[in-house]
């Protein structure tokens, strides 16, 4: 019996221990207050150079919450690609690479890479695209959980020149699989087929984009030459699973509901801007529908109330984004209009 216990407690121990890791990552984004941190390093000469350079510099990252600030030494580093090279930012969004030792037991326990969405013209837009974020989560735990933060930028050496910005971290794709009890999986661009996709979970991301009227994403498609798939991750059960792929949609700054002045509609995609509702699901998805539609109505009220309780959006703003709202939700419990916009445009 009491080497029986002895077992039983050995087993206990192991799974807490395999457990903690993912309870430790998920310590940063388990709560959306906002968060005040300070970047220091040669800021300005990144900005300028990013659409060109992307290598690494080092920077400190300075948590200012609370009473004692705490620093930490990354890596610094231009991401993405359009918004980066498109000449319509006047930031890059950024990567900050942590010493995953150096951070154990902190905020950033479990890190390692982070993406921060930076302000490309505005805050109203990053405010805009973090609220979208939010919209998804409230819908499906399998999703980017997102954490916002006013960062003020300062720059090493002199001239020390500041500026600060609202801005919003995006959770790790491997953080959102772990715990979904999934696994984050890398196929090619053309490697995955929307018959390996599960339905309900792509149902439901298809719907969400047009909610949200985004037309800038593929569901098992990416550009040539690079991965699978554009705008979006696939999580699995396992590393070699191929079917029920999970689609976790990001990247909505092209979206109608946030309305950037920048955002074009894609040119195989024939319509006036981007706040006209294109729906780009697959016909194969139409069976999934009703169970969707039904979890959107169920979640009706708390989508309102995250845009209209997301009071960094200015008041016009935010009274734009829940007409948008209302526009979808008349489509979705007008039959014939959904029948037509969704059901029947399918590809």
């Amino acid at each position: 019996m009491r080497r029986l216990a002895l077992l039983i407690l050995t087993g206990l121990v192991f799974a807490l221990v395999g457990t903690a890791p993912a309870a430790a990552q998920g310590r940063l984004f388990s709560q959306d207050s906002e968060l005040h941190l300070t970047i220091e390093g040669p800021i300005t000469t990144l900005a300028r150079n990013a659409a060109r350079v992307t290598d690494p510099v080092p920077a400190t990252l300075t948590v200012t919450d609370g009473a004692q600030p705490q620093a930490f030494q990354i890596q610094l580093s231009p991401r993405g690609f359009t918004r980066r090279t498109g000449g319509y930012c006047h930031f890059p969004p950024l990567r900050l690479d942590f010493d995953h030792a150096a951070v154990h037991g902190t905020l950033f326990s479990g890190q390692n890479k982070l993406k921060l969405v930076t302000r490309c013209t505005s805050d109203t837009l990053i405010a805009l695209e973090y609220t979208v974020y939010r919209l998804y989560n409230e819908l499906t735990p399998l999703s980017f959980r997102v954490r916002p933060a006013t960062v003020t930028y300062r720059n090493q050496p002199a001239p020390a020149r500041e500026q600060t910005q609202f801005n919003f971290l995006i959770e790790d794709v491997d953080d959102v699989a772990s715990r979904n009890h999934l696994t984050a999986i890398d196929v090619g661009a053309r490697e995955a087929q929307p018959s390996q996709l599960d339905g309900d979970q792509a149902a439901l991301a298809a719907l969400f984009q047009f909610m949200v009227g985004n037309l800038d994403w593929e569901l098992v498609r990416g550009p040539e030459g690079e991965d699978c798939c554009h705008n979006g991750k696939l999580l699995a059960a396992s590393a070699t699973a191929r079917d029920r792929l999970m689609p976790i949609p990001y990247d909505f700054d092209f979206s109608g509901f946030v309305n950037a002045p920048y955002a074009i509609p894609p040119p195989n995609v024939h319509v006036a801007n981007v706040r006209t509702r294109y729906y780009r699901g697959y016909c194969s998805l139409n069976a999934h529908m009703p169970a969707t539609l039904e979890r959107f109505r169920t979640h009706r009220a708390a989508l309102y109330a995250i845009v209209d309780g997301e009071t960094r959006i200015p008041d016009a703003r935010r009274q734009a984004a829940h007409r948008y709202l209302d526009s979808f939700f008349q489509i979705i419990d007008n039959p014939a209009a959904f029948n037509t916009q969704v059901i029947e445009h399918c590809r």
